[in-house]
C-alpha cells in the first residue's frame, strides 16, 4: 500500500486534526508505510490537497483539520 492510499483511507467527509488520523492509521500501518515521523504523515496530507483529493482548513485553536471532498 502507498502512503498516500494509507493516509487517504483514513479521511473522510467528517473534518479530523492530523493528531486524529494520525491515530485512525494506527502504528502498525504508520510504520509498513514509513510514516512514523509526523512531518512524513502531514506531508502526505498536503500533498492530498495539492492534487485534489483531500481539503483541509484550520480551525480557531490553530489545529488543521482534514476531509474527503468527495465523503
Amino acid at each position: 500500500m502507498s502512503r498516500c492510499s494509507v493516509v487517504y483511507a483514513a479521511l473522510d467527509s467528517e473534518p479530523a486534526t492530523t493528531s486524529e488520523l494520525y491515530d485512525r492509521v494506527g502504528y502498525r500501518d504508520l510504520l509498513r508505510a514509513g510514516l512514523i515521523p509526523y512531518s512524513a504523515f502531514r506531508g502526505v496530507l498536503v500533498a492530498l490537497v495539492a492534487a485534489g483529493r483531500a481539503q483541509t482548513t484550520t480551525a480557531a485553536d490553530g489545529t488543521a483539520r482534514w476531509w474527503r471532498p468527495d465523503g
